[in-house]
């Protein structure tokens, strides 16, 4: 008799998955058993027909109705009949054992049983429309009872019957109650977890990563008997956890599944139960992992409860996004016994897979064993191992119990792998400062070309005449104001971007460079705050600063400034007081970067922080006495120094790029050509456009950064580098070369002497994969901020990792959410706090908005 139903809700999931894959094997739920050789052949042939014949769900088909629409069918009148295969080779047989299932008119189980002289193998593929794991527990069940000679009863209540009594629940109050509790519990259709991806091209090709837990099943026991927490409430909470973790969030969302047969009467029933639930927990630090359990036990058993409303109807009317799944297996796939033996268990393979991961606890042979099935298109082997390796050391602090805040998901193992990322330390001449770097420079390439702006020219022999000029000016006007006077620039693009701050560093000063943008109210605040002793103002931007009253030299008036002589102030290496006071340790520049207060924050670098990112800059672009630099940047941003500095430090050449090219791209590349310019750093969307739409054939290298690098195919002619770094510490302190066209390019690794850090909230190093607040040390690490010692306190910390004598004692706290990728590579995530940047200046959105509140009648 033929019996027609509609597909469950659960199998009409599977199906719309199927018929998008027809003539694909997908869905297919192959094991391969390995039994006793010494069986009877006749008894164990007819054992596996008669348990076939007493489950008719196993003959369902599937079709389309008048409607279009598909439907099942079981008729318990077909057979099936097993003929014994003998053969000499299981591994070859293996190959051609799985086969896809045509949904419409195939048969939607296969099991062949096959012999050589040691074992029997029975092969049982079954179509996951019709069956489930929990089925083939069933139907092995079945058959090792009827190999005894006990007599089957056929089962009483079949998959279609499940489907029809569905029907008729979801027309009842109940459904309705269930939708209520999923809209009221469910509130977070906002978020979407997952294990952020290292790779980008999803494949057909699913990779399997398996790890024995050393958590005993005695000890779960134990716990679950002392708590009443389920064993799928501890597995689901420890992923949950994790996976919040690894996303640097407080909430995590995924979904699981449990068998669905709390029906008794499906105990014997073979078909297609399974349900997938929603998971969504939530936390804060001080919730302890027995409250943060049993939340999520309730959840659990919620979802349950109100099953009647299905996953397709959670994910149609609530919107969820689900990046993976989990799910406790209890022991479904562990080895079975048939005939009083074990016969060895195994699943052939692990092809369907329609979300990108899928991570899975059970039983085996008396221990708990973690799987991770994954598109290998989107992970790599390293990054899930790595996650795996994570679950085990959180599964035993959960049964330790504490709060959540004190569990460190990083083991001793990680830690190694993190550690290899900071093998950076670089020898250096740390004793000199960017003064004496240069004068050494002087005396090697006199006549060598050292600035260049426009139709003007001046060797190393005059830059270092002019800016002595400068220095004597400086020092005689500044001299006993302060232990470290703090200079003002304020000038458009010109040559004394390089001349004038040359002078102000010899004369022991730090200078503040100006950017004559600025609103007048943040340069007049600027200069107040780093409680300027002196101006060099260009006089046509005089009036911009018109609260300054102090000293001005006027850069027209630079030239007419005396040339030094033998009893002029002592300026040389060795010669003077001047000389003494400029040490690694003296203050170098003050820039200043916005404030969440609204307040901009003056941040202080010194030479000794110059001089090692000149070292490490100069070997890594083989910046030689012929290279040609082009200073493209902003004089008041910090990559200016860059521009600048490892120039003039090795005998190259900087051209100051004349304002008027900076925009204009295509005059920008002839003046690059014309000049022969070798090394160019560009803001990153101005870089973006240069790479991808100018032929350049005069660079060797060029860097971008301040933001976001966007998608693209980097250039042939010369090496494209992506950089990162916090005004903080020193320009950048990680690169990027980017070599080929990548979806998501990373901000690269550290550069030398540089010690990077990726941690959580409590401080705690996360592993491969994880995201975490970028902490950085090393000597780039610059002094701090001026006049704020709160803000200081918060992001100048001693560093926890190092020993308080090392030259990595330091930590700057950046605020940036970043993560490491198993090359090494940092891959920027986000802010932790308002902060954006624009062309490459550092925004507070804090400091706009406390700005705009001081207006009248702005509240809110």
């Amino acid at each position: 008799m033929k019996k027609t139903a509609p597909l469950s809700k659960t199998q009409y999931g599977v199906y719309v998955e199927c018929v998008q894959h027809l003539g694909e094997i997908y869905y297919n739920l192959p094991f391969l058993y390995v039994l006793d050789g010494s069986m009877d052949e006749a008894k164990l042939k007819a054992a596996i027909e008669q348990a076939v014949a007493a489950h008719p769900t196993l003959f369902t088909r599937i079709a389309l109705n008048a409607q279009g629409e598909p439907v099942q069918t079981i008729d318990d009148s077909e057979t099936f009949t097993l003929e014994v295969e003998h053969i000499t080779d299981i591994e070859a047989e293996k190959k051609g054992l799985i086969a896809p299932f045509d949904i419409y008119n195939d048969r939607l189980f296969r099991i062949r049983l096959m012999k050589d002289t040691q074992h029997f193998y029975l092969f049982i593929d079954t179509h996951h429309t019709i069956s489930d794991g929990a089925s083939l527990k069933v139907l092995l069940s079945d058959i090792d009872a009827a190999y005894g000679g006990q007599s089957l009863e056929p089962e009483t209540v079949t998959l279609a019957d499940v489907a029809c009594e569905e029907v008729e629940k979801r027309q009842t109050a109940a459904f309705e109650e269930a939708k209520q509790w999923y809209a009221q519990t469910f509130d977070c259709s906002d978020t979407f977890t997952q294990l952020i991806p290292d790779l980008e091209e999803p494949s057909a090709e699913i990779g399997v990563v398996t790890r024995k837990l050393g958590a005993s099943v005695a000890t779960v026991e134990a716990f679950r008997e002392q708590y009443g927490i389920f064993k799928n409430t501890l597995f689901s909470a420890v992923y949950g956890f994790l996976l919040a973790k690894y996303n640097n969030e407080k909430e995590a969302l995924f979904c699981t599944a449990y068998k669905g047969r709390q029906d008794k009467r499906l105990a014997r029933t073979v078909g297609m139960f399974v349900k997938t639930l929603p998971v969504w927990m939530k936390f804060t630090d001080d919730t302890t992992t027995l409250d943060f359990l049993k939340a999520g036990q309730e959840q659990i058993s919620g979802c349950r409860e109100h099953d009647t409303y299905t996953f397709t109807d959670v994910m149609t009317d609530l919107n969820l996004q689900m990046g993976s799944i989990f799910s406790w297996q209890a022991s479904i796939i562990d080895d079975v016994e048939i005939a009083g033996k074990t016969a060895q268990t195994s699943l052939l393979n692990h092809a369907t897979l329609n979300i990108p991961l899928y991570v899975q606890v059970a039983v085996r042979g008396g221990h708990f064993y973690l799987q991770a099935e994954y598109n290998t298109g989107v992970y790599s082997e390293m990054l899930v191992s790595q996650f795996l390796e994570s679950y085990e050391t959180v599964l035993e602090a959960f049964l330790q119990g504490g709060t959540l805040r004190d569990i460190n998901i990083t083991t001793d193992a990680q830690l190694q792998i993190l550690d290899s990322f900071n093998q950076t330390d670089t020898p250096y001449d740390d004793t000199q400062t960017i003064v004496s770097l240069f004068r050494q420079q002087v005396k090697a390439t006199p006549d060598n070309i050292a600035v260049v702006f426009k139709d003007k020219k001046y060797t190393y022999q005059e830059v270092d005449e002019l800016s002595d000029r400068i220095a004597a000016y400086v020092y005689e006007k500044v001299k006993g104001e302060s232990e470290e006077p703090v200079v003002s620039v304020l000038i458009p693009r010109c040559e004394w971007m390089a001349i004038a701050s040359l002078g102000v560093l010899k004369a022991g000063c730090g200078y503040q460079p100006l950017d004559p943008s600025y609103p007048q109210e943040r340069l007049n605040f600027m200069m107040q705050d780093a409680d300027a002793k002196l101006l060099i103002a260009d006089e046509a931007l005089r009036p911009l600063v018109n609260e300054y009253q102090g000293e001005v030299l006027l850069t027209k008036d630079i030239e007419k400034l005396p040339a030094l002589t033998a009893n002029s102030l002592s300026l040389g290496e060795g010669r003077g007081e001047v000389s003494s006071l400029i040490t690694p340790n003296r203050l170098f520049i003050m820039l200043y970067t916005s404030g969440s207060t609204g307040v901009p924050k003056g941040c202080q670098l010194t030479h000794g922080n110059l001089v090692c990112f000149c070292n490490w800059y100069q070997r890594y672009y083989d910046l030689k006495p012929e290279s040609k630099v082009a200073a493209y940047a902003s004089y008041g941003f910090d990559a200016c120094m860059m521009d600048m500095y490892p120039a003039l430090t090795c005998g190259a050449s900087v051209y100051i790029i004349p304002e008027e090219l900076r925009l204009d791209l295509v005059s920008l590349n002839d003046y690059f050509e014309q000049n022969n310019i070798t090394h160019s750093f560009m803001t990153t969307q101005v870089g973006y456009q240069f790479a991808t739409s100018i032929e350049n054939h005069s660079l060797k290298h060029l860097s971008t950064g301040g933001e976001k690098l966007a998608s693209l195919t980097p250039p042939t002619n010369y090496r494209f580098h992506n950089v990162y770094g916090p005004t903080e510490c020193t320009i950048f302190v990680t690169i990027c070369p980017v070599e080929k066209k990548l979806k998501e390019i990373p901000i690269g690794k550290s550069i030398a002497n540089v010690h990077l850090y990726i941690v959580d909230a409590q401080g705690h190093r996360v592993p491969v994969g994880a995201a975490g607040e970028l902490w950085i040390s090393g000597p780039q690490v610059g002094r701090g901020y001026l006049n704020r010692p709160e803000k200081m306190a918060e992001v100048f910390i001693d560093n926890p990792f190092a020993s308080g004598d090392s030259k990595y004692h330091r930590v700057y706290r950046t605020g940036d959410i970043v993560r490491y990728l198993p090359t090494g590579d940092i891959q920027f995530v986000g802010r932790r706090d308002g902060q954006v940047k624009i062309r490459g200046f550092r925004i507070e959105l804090k400091e706009g908005e406390s700005i705009i509140r001081e207006f009248p009648g702005i509240k809110d």
